[in-house]
C-alpha cells in the first residue's frame, strides 16, 4: 500500500495546506485534537498517574489506549510502506479491542485520534485490500471465496486483518460521527461490488461453517452500506465510477432473475434477502440525495432499467412486493429530479419516453388478476424473509404507507396493489413546488431528505405536507385506465378512493383533471357499480361543486344521460336527490341542469305516464320491479367516450326504462327535482311552458301520489309570474275548478275528486296571497263564480247524508277562504265578489246546499265573517282553531271569530266585504235563537267600531234588510227585535237611504197606537238625536277616514306637477278635522263615540318608542324625502309647522278635543321681493275661525323643475302603527293668503258646506244656527271695513268707535257684513279642494281617488295652471259618505213628511220623535228652513199641535226653543301669544264652546233670573266695548273669557208657533210660564240684546203678547 499517495489523496479530500516534501510523513497528518475535559480526567496518559490506583479492567483499557496511540504514532511517523502497514494493522487490532470494551464509540474515537483522518485511513485501507483481491483474480472481479477468506483469515500472531478492518468500519459507521471521510475513501462503491459478488455466488454445496461466515459478512456489509447510504452525499460518491449503475442493475435483476432462481432452488433465501437489502440501500441513496445524481441517472438510462424490471414481472415466478419496491424506487427518482441540484433534469420525461406509465398500468392489472392464494403466499414470503431484520431496515421508505386496511378494500386485497395506487397518486402530485407568488421552485414537495434513517415515513410526508396539486395528468390517466380495464370490483373501489383523494387534496385538481373526462365516464357507467362506488362518484361531484366551486357540466350531462338508461329506481332516486341538493346549494345549477336536459327528461317521463295514455290504462300508481337490465361495459365507452359526453342529444325513451313518475320510490323526489329546477329560474320556466308542461301535468291532479307535486309546480309558475304574462295558466286552473273536469293531452277527460278540488283551492289560496297580479287575473277570469259552481255541485237534498254534508262543508270552507285570499287588499275584486255574493242565485243555492242548518251554523258564520273581515286563514286549517259547534255552551257567551293566534277584538276590525254580512243577515232566521243573538251582538260591535264599517254596511243595504226581517216581530217584544233596532240605530245615524227612511216612517205610523210601537219609535228618536248638529262629533257631509291601526300610514297624495313652492304670495291650507286615540291626556270626550274607549295611543311592539306624530299636511318632492312644508300635531297638543328639518314653528295651548270636529287654517305669508328685505314671513294658525297663534317662519323654496306632491295624512315613508284614527273633510289649498274675515266666514258656513265659495249667493248656505256658537264673536273681532283690509294679516290699529256698546248688546247678526266676507272669499284662487263628495274608482290601479273640485277653467282656479285632477287614496284611507237625516228626508217628501208625522203622533214618544226629526231637519239643511217658510209649515205645525197639547210636555217645549234660538258666547279680550321658532308656546286659557245639546229649559230659566234683575243694561255707566280698541300686533288680543247667551235665530218659529196664543192657551200653566220666561230672556239678556230686539220688533212682539193676560184663565 502506498501510504504517501493515500495521505496525499486525503489531503486533497479534506483541503489541508501544502507541506514540504521532506516533512510529508509528518505534516500530512494534522495534529491530534485535544481530548475533551471529561476524557482527559479519566483516561489521558500522564506520567503522574499512579497505576496502582486503577482497577484491573481500567488498567487494561489504559494500556490498550497507550498502545493504540503508540501504534498510530508509528503509522504516522513511519516512512516505509511495510512499517506503515504493520503499524496500521496493529492500530486497527487495538482499536477493535478497545471498541469491544468501550460503550461510547464516539467518545472513544474522539479521545484517541482525529476522527476524519482515522475514518479516511480505515476506509482507504479497506478499499485497497478489496482492490487487491479484485486484481488477483483472472477475471478482474471479486471472487467470493477469496473475499470470505480475506475477512476470515488469521495470522500467526492471531490477528485477522480483514475481520478487524470490517469491524473497525462497522464501529465507525455505527456512531454519530461524520461519515464524509469514509465516503471520500470510496468504501461505499467497494461495498457495492462486494455485495454484487455475494449475490452471484451459490453456497448450496458449502459447509455449515462457510455459510455462517458468509452470513456474518453479509450482515456487516449491509449494515455498513445502509449507514453510509443515509448520508446526503452518499449517492454523489458513487457517480465517479459504475457503482451506482451496478446497484441499479442489482436491484432490477432481482425482480427478473433472483426470485425465479429461488423458486427453482438455485439460490437460498439469503440471496433474496440480499436483494431486498440492496433495494433498501438504493432507496436510501435516492431519498437523501439533493438531486445532483439526476443527470447521472438519465445518462445511464437507469430509469429504463427499473421500468424493464416492472415490465418483465411474471406473477408465476416473481414477487409482487419486491417489484412494488422497484416502483417505489421509480417514484424516488422522479422526486429526486425536482430537488435543488438537478440542473433542470426531469426524470418523468424518461418514464414517458420509455412508456413507463403503460408498464405501470399493466403491472396493476396483473396484480389485480393474480389468484388470492398467490397474493397471500407472496405476502407471507415477504414477511418470512424480512423476519431476520428490523422493520426499519426491511421496509422501503414508502412501503409503510401501504393501505392495508382501506375502508373500501377487501381484507385479501393485495398490499402491493394498494401501494401501487398510492404511488400513482404521488406521481400525479409530484412536480415543481409553486411558491406563493405563483412561481415554481425545483424543490421537492416534501421536506429535505437529509434526515436520519429513523425518519422513514417519507411517503406520509409527501401526502401530508405536499401541496397536493396535480402536476402530471398522465398519472391520473393511469388511474383512470386501471379503473376502466380492471375486472376486480375491489380494485375499482380503491381507484375511486384514490381519485377522490386526488381531487380533495387541492382546489385546482378537479378542474385540471376535467380534460381527462374521467368523472363523466364513471358517471355513465354508474349503473353497474355497487352503491358504495356510486356514493363515491357523487361525493366527488359534490366536492367539485361545494369546495372547488366548479361547474361540472360534462358530468351533469352524463348523469342526465344515465337517468334515461334502464337503471334501478334506487339509483334514479340518488341522482334526482343529488340534483335537488345542487339547486339548493347554488341557483346557477338550475340553469346548468336545465341546459343539460334534466328538465326535458322529467317532462318526457311525464308524457309517458300511463294515466296520460287514457283512463283505461291507468289503475293507480304502477309498482315496477326493480330489475337491472344489462348495460354496456366500460370498454364499450372507451373509444366513443368523447362523442357520448359531448353530444347533447338525449337517448330516446324506451319501454325498458323504469319511469320516474310511475315508481313509488321516485315519484316524490322527481317532483321535488322538477320544482327545484323551475323555482326562480325564468329560463327553465320558459322551456317548461314551451313544452306545454302545464297541460301535461294537469291531469295528474286526479292522482293522490302526484297531486302535491303538480300543485307545487303550478304554484311556482303562477306565483313567480309577477306580472301574469302567462295568465292563461291561472285561468286554466280556475276553469278546471269550475268544471271539476281536467282534459289530458290525449283529449281524455278526468273528473276531479273533492279532495283534489280542495287541494287545488288550497294551492290557489297560497298563490293569490303572494301575487297581486294573480288576484287581478282571478277577478278577470270570473274566478268569483266559483262560489256558484262549487255550490251547484252539491248533491240534492234527497241524495244527501251526513258524509255528504261534511264534504260540502269542506268544499265550502275552501272556496270561501279562497275568495278571502282573492279579495284581500284588492278593491276591484271586492266589487266583483260583492256582485256575486249578494245575488239571489248565490243565496238560493247556499240555502239548498243544506249548510244553513243548526249543526253547521257556527262554521258557516265563521267562514262568512272571515270573508267579510278578510281574516286570512289557510283552507286546510283544522276546525279546532275555529269556533266550532262542539264547544261547550257555557264557554260561548258571545260569537267570536277564532284565528290561530286566538280571539280577535271586533272593535278593531274593518268590514271589507259587507256582502257576506248581508248574506248572514238574510239567513238570520235560519239559525238558532242563541246564534242569532250572538251574531247580532257581534254585528253591533262591528258597526260601532269605525265609520268605514258603517259605510260598507249601509252601502250593502244591510239596514233595509234588517228592517224587512223585523217586520213580523214589530207587534211583540223580543231580544231579537231589540238587538236589530240597536244596529239600525247605529247604521241609520250614519246614513239612511230614502227607502230605509220610508220604511222607518211607515213602521212608526203602523205602530203608533200600539204599545209595541214604543220600541221602533224610541229607536228612531235615538237615531235622530245621534245626528243632532249640536253634537260636534257629527259630520254633516262626506269625509275621509285615516286609520293607522293596520299599516301605520294613510294619506291622500296630490301631484302638483312642476310648480314652484312657495307660491308667490304665500299659501293657505284649510280643513275640518277630527281625531281619536291620539293625545296622551284629554279631558271630556264626546260620550256616544268614546264609551269605554281610551284616548291614549297604544304603541305596538316593534315600533319606535318616540313620541307619536299626527301628520296633517306636507308638501315635498314627488319621490324624495325632503319636504318644503309640513304640518303635524304632537301628543302634547303642540301643532308644528316646519319648512325644513331645522326650521319650524310650534304652537301650544290649542286645546283641541278628540272626537270633536275642528276647523283648522294655516296661513303662511310671503312678502314680495322688495318687501322681503324689510319684512319676515309670518305664519298664522286659526282654530275654529279664531286666530290662536302667529310667528315668524322662513320658507324652504323648492328647486326649479322638481315635481311637487302634496300629502294629506301620513305617507308610507313615515308609517307608524298606532291606535290613531282621524277624519278630514273640506280640505282646501289656496295659493294666496286668506284674511281673518275669509277664514271666519268659512267657519260660519259650517261643517255641512260643500263647494268652492264661488256660488252666486253664498249666504244661502249659512245655516240658521250659525249665529250661535262663536260666530257672533268672530264677526265682532273682524274689522267693519273688510273690503279694505290688506292681505298682510296684521291687526291694524283703529281708533274708530264702534256702534255697539261696550257690553256687546248692540251686536247684530248682519247679513250685509257676511256678504262682504263672502265676496272677498270668492276671489281667492285655489289649487285644489277635496270634500269627499266626488270620487272615482280607477280600475287600472285598483284605488279610489278624490276628484278635485277645482276646474282648471273655473274662476276659482289658480291662473298659473298646474291644477291636479285628482288625489289618490293610499294606505288605509277610505271615503265615508255620511249623510244626515235632514238631507235624506228631502228625498221622501221633505218637511211635509215631518209635519205629517207630527200630525199622526198619538203618543208622547212619537211626538217627541217627530219634533226631534223636525229640529234635525231644520238644523242640518238650510233648504228645509226655506221649505218650511214656503209650505207655511210653522202655521201647520201650530195647527196640528192644538189637538196634541195633551201630549205636549216640557221636552217638546225645549225642542221648540232649540228651533227658535241658539246659544252663543262672547269672549273677553286677552293678549295674543306669539309662536316661537322651534319651541312650544305657553298654553293659553281654554275657550270652551258649549254644545247645543246643553241648551235646556233649566239653563234658560237660570239665565233669566240672573240677568233680568239688572233691567235694561243702558243704565250702566261708561261704555265697555272692549272690541272697539284693537291692540297692535305686538300686543294683540284674542278672546279668552267667555259669557253664554241666547241668540234668536228663527223668527218664523217664534212668530207663528211660540206667539200663537190659540195654541198655548190650552197648555199647562208651567209650560206657559216657561214660554214667557224664554221670551223675557231674549229681550233682557245683556249680550246680543240689540239683535234679539231687532228681530222681535219685526214680528211685532208687543202686539202678539196682548193675549198673555188670558193665559191660565
Amino acid at each position: 500500500m502506498n501510504w504517501g499517495t493515500l495521505l496525499k489523496d486525503f489531503k486533497d479530500k479534506v483541503g489541508l495546506a501544502d507541506a514540504t516534501a521532506g516533512d510529508a510523513s509528518r505534516d500530512l497528518l494534522p495534529p491530534p485534537s485535544p481530548p475533551s475535559p471529561s476524557s482527559s480526567s479519566s483516561y489521558a496518559a500522564s506520567p503522574q498517574h499512579d497505576l496502582t490506583l486503577l482497577s484491573p479492567t481500567s488498567r487494561e483499557k489504559y494500556t490498550l489506549e497507550v498502545e493504540f496511540r503508540r501504534y498510530w504514532e508509528e503509522f504516522s511517523s513511519s516512512t516505509s510502506e511495510q512499517e506503515k502497514e504493520a503499524a496500521l494493522n496493529m492500530t486497527v487490532n487495538t482499536f477493535c479491542t478497545l471498541a469491544k470494551q468501550h460503550a461510547n464509540i464516539d467518545q472513544l474515537v474522539t479521545m484517541l485520534v482525529e476522527t476524519h483522518v482515522f475514518s479516511f485511513v480505515i476506509g482507504r485501507a479497506f478499499v485497497t485490500d478489496i482492490e487487491k483481491l479484485k486484481i488477483s483474480s483472472k477475471t478482474r472481479s471479486l471472487d467470493v471465496e477469496k473475499v470470505i477468506k480475506f475477512f476470515s483469515e488469521v495470522t500467526e500472531e492471531g490477528i485477522s486483518h480483514g475481520a478487524n478492518l470490517l469491524t473497525a468500519v462497522e464501529v465507525l459507521v455505527s456512531g454519530h460521527i461524520d461519515k464524509q471521510s469514509l465516503l471520500d475513501s470510496g468504501i461505499l462503491g467497494c461495498l457495492i461490488h462486494t455485495l454484487n459478488a455475494l449475490l452471484t455466488c451459490s453456497v448450496a454445496s458449502e459447509g455449515e461453517k462457510s455459510v455462517n461466515l458468509e452470513e456474518k459478512l453479509e450482515e456487516s456489509v449491509i449494515h455498513i452500506m445502509k449507514a453510509l447510504a443515509s448520508h446526503p452525499y452518499a449517492a454523489q460518491s458513487l457517480i465517479e465510477d459504475d457503482s451506482l449503475q451496478l446497484l441499479f442493475n442489482i436491484v432490477s435483476s432481482g425482480s427478473v432473475v433472483a426470485f425465479s432462481q429461488y423458486k427453482e432452488g438455485l439460490v437460498s433465501y439469503r440471496n433474496i434477502q440480499l436483494q431486498r437489502n440492496a433495494m433498501q440501500i438504493l432507496g436510501q441513496l435516492l431519498v437523501n440525495d439533493n438531486g445532483s445524481t439526476a443527470s447521472y441517472i438519465r445518462k445511464h438510462y437507469l430509469v429504463k432499467v427499473l421500468l424493464m424490471a416492472i415490465k418483465d414481472f411474471d406473477p408465476d415466478c416473481g414477487d409482487s412486493a419486491y417489484t412494488m419496491g422497484i416502483v417505489d424506487l421509480l417514484l424516488e427518482c422522479v422526486e429526486l429530479s425536482y430537488r435543488p441540484e438537478t440542473g433542470g433534469v426531469r426524470l418523468k420525461e424518461d418514464i414517458r419516453n420509455a412508456h413507463g406509465y403503460h408498464f405501470l398500468v399493466q403491472f396493476a392489472l396483473v396484480l389485480s388478476s393474480m389468484p388470492k392464494d398467490i397474493v397471500s403466499a407472496s405476502s407471507n414470503l415477504s414477511q418470512h424473509h424480512n423476519s431476520g431484520l428490523d422493520d426499519s431496515e426491511v421496509q422501503s421508505p414508502h412501503s409503510i404507507n401501504s393501505r392495508q386496511n382501506d375502508e373500501f378494500g377487501s381484507q385479501i386485497f393485495s398490499p402491493s396493489l394498494s401501494r401501487l395506487l398510492d404511488v400513482l397518486v404521488t406521481l400525479a402530485q409530484t412536480g415543481p413546488v409553486e411558491l406563493s407568488g405563483g412561481s415554481t421552485s425545483l424543490l421537492p414537495q416534501t421536506n429535505p431528505r437529509s434526515q436520519t434513517p429513523s425518519d422513514s415515513n417519507l411517503y406520509n410526508e409527501t401526502w401530508e405536507q405536499g401541496s397536493g396539486k396535480v402536476k402530471d395528468l398522465e398519472a391520473v390517466q393511469m388511474l383512470q385506465d386501471i379503473f376502466l380495464k380492471a375486472e376486480n370490483k375491489d380494485l375499482q373501489a380503491e381507484v375511486l378512493n384514490r381519485m377522490f383523494k386526488i381531487f380533495s387534496s387541492h382546489m385546482e385538481n378537479y378542474r385540471m383533471c376535467q380534460e381527462l373526462r374521467t368523472v363523466p365516464l364513471l358517471v355513465l357507467n354508474m349503473g353497474d357499480f355497487p352503491s358504495s362506488q356510486q356514493e363515491i362518484i357523487l361525493k366527488i361531484l359534490e366536492y367539485a361543486v361545494t369546495v372547488v366551486n366548479c361547474v361540472p357540466g360534462q358530468e351533469l350531462l352524463s348523469l342526465c344521460f344515465l337517468l334515461q338508461q334502464p337503471i334501478n329506481s334506487e339509483l334514479k332516486h340518488t341522482i334526482l336527490s343529488f340534483f335537488v341538493k345542487l339547486t339548493s346549494f347554488d341557483v346557477q345549477y338550475k340553469k346548468v341542469l336545465g341546459e343539460v336536459g334534466v328538465l326535458e327528461v322529467l317532462q318526457d317521463d311525464l308524457r309517458q305516464h300511463k294515466l296520460l295514455m287514457g283512463p283505461d290504462q291507468y289503475s293507480g300508481v304502477s309498482n315496477y320491479l326493480n330489475r337491472v337490465p344489462s348495460s354496456p361495459s366500460f370498454k364499450q365507452h372507451l373509444d366513443s367516450k368523447d362523442a357520448i359526453i359531448s353530444s347533447p342529444k338525449l337517448m330516446e325513451s324506451g319501454s325498458g326504462i323504469l319511469p320516474i313518475f310511475e315508481v313509488e320510490s321516485t315519484i316524490t323526489v322527481g317532483w321535488e327535482c322538477m320544482t327545484a329546477l323551475l323555482k326562480k329560474s325564468e329560463a327553465n320556466q320558459e322551456a317548461f311552458r314551451s313544452a306545454n308542461g302545464v297541460t301535461v301535468i294537469l291531469p295528474l291532479l286526479i292522482s293522490d301520489d302526484h297531486r302535491t307535486g303538480v300543485l307545487r309546480i303550478l304554484s311556482c309558475l303562477i306565483t313567480e309570474d309577477t306580472n301574469q304574462v302567462h295568465h292563461e295558466e291561472l285561468q286554466t286552473v280556475i276553469d278546471v275548478l269550475k268544471s271539476g273536469v281536467v282534459t289530458g293531452i290525449s283529449g281524455n277527460q278526468y273528473k276531479l275528486h273533492h279532495e283534489a278540488i280542495c287541494d287545488t283551492m288550497g294551492a290557489l289560496w297560497r298563490i293569490l296571497g303572494v301575487n297581486g297580479s294573480a288576484q287581478r287575473v282571478f277577478g278577470e277570469a270570473t274566478g268569483f263564480s266559483l262560489l256558484l259552481t262549487t255550490l251547484h255541485t252539491f248533491p240534492e237534498e234527497e241524495c244527501r247524508d251526513e258524509s255528504h254534508l261534511m264534504v260540502n262543508l269542506k268544499l265550502f270552507k275552501h272556496v270561501l277562504r279562497l275568495m278571502t285570499s282573492a279579495v284581500c287588499e284588492n278593491a276591484v275584486n271586492r266589487m266583483k265578489l260583492h256582485s256575486v255574493i249578494i245575488s239571489q242565485t248565490f243565496y238560493d243555492i247556499l240555502v239548498e246546499s243544506g249548510l244553513m242548518c243548526v249543526d253547521l251554523e257556527r262554521q258557516v258564520i265563521q267562514l262568512l265573517l272571515e270573508l267579510a273581515l278578510e281574516v286570512l286563514l289557510p283552507p286546510f286549517l283544522t276546525s279546532e282553531s275555529m269556533a266550532s259547534a262542539e264547544m261547550a255552551e257555557s264557554e260561548k257567551s258571545s260569537f267570536l271569530v277564532k284565528t290561530p293566534s286566538g280571539q280577535f277584538s271586533p272593535d278593531k276590525q274593518r268590514i271589507y266585504n259587507a256582502g257576506a254580512i248581508r248574506v248572514l243577515i238574510r239567513s238570520l232566521l235560519l239559525f238558532s235563537e242563541k246564534i242569532q243573538l250572538e251574531f247580532l251582538n257581534l254585528l253591533e260591535r262591528l258597526a260601532r267600531a269605525t265609520p268605514f264599517n258603517q259605510e260598507n254596511l249601509t252601502s250593502a243595504g244591510c239596514v233595509e234588510l234588517l228592517l224587512e226581517i223585523i217586520h213580523p216581530f214589530l207587534p211583540g217584544s223580543s231580544p231579537f227585535l231589540s238587538h236589530v233596532l240597536k244596529i239600525v240605530e247605529v247604521l241609520g245615524a250614519y246614513r239612511l237611504s230614502p227607502s230605509e227612511l220610508k220604511m222607518l216612517c211607515r213602521y212608526g205610523l203602523q205602530m203608533r197606537v200600539k204599545n209595541s210601537g214604543q220600541a221602533i219609535v224610541g229607536m228612531m228618536e235615538k237615531l235622530i238625536l245621534m245626528e243632532d248638529t249640536g253634537m260636534e262629533h257629527v259630520s254633516l257631509a262626506p269625509f275621509i277616514e285615516m286609520d293607522m291601526k293596520k299599516t301605520g300610514h294613510a294619506s291622500v297624495q296630490v301631484s302638483l306637477g312642476e310648480r314652484s313652492w312657495p307660491p308667490a304670495a304665500g299659501y293657505s291650507f284649510v280643513c275640518w278635522f277630527q281625531s281619536r286615540n291620539f293625545f296622551a291626556t284629554q279631558g271630556k270626550v264626546a260620550g256616544e263615540y268614546e264609551a269605554g274607549g281610551s284616548s291614549k295611543t297604544q304603541v305596538l311592539s316593534g315600533q319606535q318608542s318616540e313620541q307619536n306624530v299626527f301628520r296633517i299636511f306636507s308638501i315635498g318632492a314627488s319621490n324624495e324625502s325632503p319636504f318644503y312644508a309640513e304640518l303635524y300635531f304632537q301628543e302634547d297638543d303642540i301643532l308644528t309647522l316646519a319648512t325644513s328639518n331645522s326650521n319650524s314653528l310650534s304652537f301650544s295651548g290649542l286645546e283641541t278635543e278628540e272626537g270633536k270636529w275642528h276647523h283648522l287654517a294655516v296661513v303662511h305669508s310671503k312678502p314680495n321681493a322688495l318687501a322681503g328685505l324689510f319684512q319676515a314671513s309670518i305664519a298664522y294658525v286659526y282654530i275654529d275661525g279664531k286666530l290662536r297663534h302667529m310667528g315668524k317662519l322662513g320658507y324652504s323654496p323648492s328647486p326649479v323643475g322638481k315635481s311637487l306632491q302634496v300629502t294629506i295624512g301620513t305617507p308610507a315613508t313615515c308609517a307608524r302603527v298606532s291606535d290613531l284614527t282621524w277624519k278630514i273633510r273640506s280640505c282646501y289649498l289656496f295659493e294666496e293668503v286668506l284674511t281673518s274675515g275669509c277664514i271666519g266666514f268659512m267657519y260660519i258656513l259650517g261643517r255641512g258646506y260643500k263647494g268652492l265659495f264661488q256660488d252666486a249667493y253664498l249666504l244661502r248656505f249659512v245655516p240658521n244656527q250659525a249665529c250661535g256658537g262663536g260666530s257672533m264673536a268672530i264677526l265682532d273681532l273682524l274689522d267693519t271695513d273688510m273690503l279694505s283690509s290688506s292681505n298682510s294679516q296684521k291687526f291694524e290699529e283703529s281708533n274708530r268707535q264702534r256702534d255697539s256698546k261696550a257690553d256687546g248688546s248692540g251686536i247684530v247678526w248682519d247679513l250685509e257684513r257676511l256678504g262682504n266676507l263672502s265676496y272677498q272669499l270668492a276671489g281667492k284662487k285655489l289649487i285644489f279642494a277635496f270634500d269627499g263628495t266626488c270620487s272615482e274608482f280607477l280600475h287600472a290601479t285598483g284605488n279610489f281617488t278624490l276628484l278635485n273640485l277645482v276646474d282648471p277653467l273655473s274662476a276659482a282656479a289658480s291662473p298659473i295652471g298646474g291644477i291636479p285632477r285628482f288625489g289618490r287614496l293610499v294606505g288605509n284611507a277610505s271615503i265615508c259618505k255620511q249623510n244626515v237625516i235632514g238631507n235624506t228626508i228631502r228625498h221622501v217628501g221633505g218637511m211635509a213628511v215631518v209635519i205629517a208625522l207630527v200630525e199622526a203622533a198619538e203618543s208622547r214618544d212619537m211626538l217627541h220623535m217627530a219634533l226631534s226629526l223636525l229640529v234635525c231637519a231644520l238644523h242640518q239643511n238650510s233648504q228645509n228652513v226655506k221649505d218650511m217658510e214656503t209650505y207655511k209649515g210653522y202655521h201647520l205645525l201650530a195647527l196640528f199641535l192644538r189637538p196634541k197639547m195633551a201630549l205636549f210636555d216640557m221636552q217638546c217645549l225645549e225642542i221648540f226653543f232649540q228651533i227658535s234660538a241658539c246659544e252663543a258666547f262672547f269672549s273677553e279680550p286677552k293678549k295674543l301669544e306669539r309662536g316661537q321658532s322651534t319651541i312650544s308656546m305657553s298654553p293659553t286659557k281654554n275657550i270652551p264652546e258649549n254644545n247645543y245639546e246643553d241648551i235646556s229649559l233649566s239653563k234658560f230659566q237660570y239665565e233669566t233670573s240672573s240677568v233680568g234683575s239688572h233691567g235694561y243694561m243702558d243704565e250702566f255707566s261708561g261704555p265697555k266695548d272692549s272690541f272697539s280698541q284693537l291692540s297692535e300686533l305686538e300686543t294683540g288680543d284674542i278672546p279668552a273669557e267667555t259669557s253664554n247667551c241666547i241668540v234668536l235665530s228663527n223668527a218664523d218659529m217664534v212668530e207663528h208657533v211660540l206667539l200663537d196664543w190659540t195654541l198655548w192657551v190650552t197648555a199647562p200653566v208651567s209650560i206657559q210660564i216657561a214660554l214667557l220666561g224664554f221670551l223675557e230672556n231674549l229681550v233682557s239678556m245683556l249680550w246680543y240684546r240689540s239683535h234679539n230686539l231687532t228681530i222681535l220688533r219685526r214680528i211685532n212682539l208687543v202686539e202678539q203678547l196682548r193675549w198673555v193676560p188670558y193665559f191660565g184663565a
